[in-house]
C-alpha cells in the first residue's frame, strides 16, 4: 500500500481540498482521482501526488494551476 494526496478544486471553496488516501498501486489511485472529479459538478479539477511527485493533473490543475503544497515541493526538489 502507498500513500497518495489528492487535491480537489471545488468551486464552493477558496482553497483546494486535500484528501489523503492509501492505494495498492498508482493506477487505482488515478481512478480514485478521476472518480472524485466526476463525483460533483462543483469539482473543477484534481491533482494526484505521491511524495514529491505530481502524478496526475486534470481540469483546472491541468491548465497549469498547482496547489501551494505541490509548488513548495517543486521548489524544494529544485534546490
Amino acid at each position: 500500500m502507498s500513500a497518495f494526496e489528492i487535491f480537489v478544486d471545488d468551486d464552493r471553496y477558496s482553497v483546494p481540498t486535500l484528501l489523503l488516501i492509501t492505494s495498492e498501486d498508482e493506477a487505482l489511485a488515478r481512478r480514485e482521482a478521476v472518480a472524485l472529479l466526476l463525483a460533483s459538478r462543483h469539482h473543477l479539477g484534481v491533482e494526484l501526488c505521491r511524495g514529491d511527485d505530481r502524478l496526475l493533473a486534470l481540469g483546472t490543475f491541468a491548465q497549469g494551476a498547482r496547489t501551494e503544497m505541490s509548488t513548495a515541493r517543486q521548489r524544494r526538489v529544485a534546490e
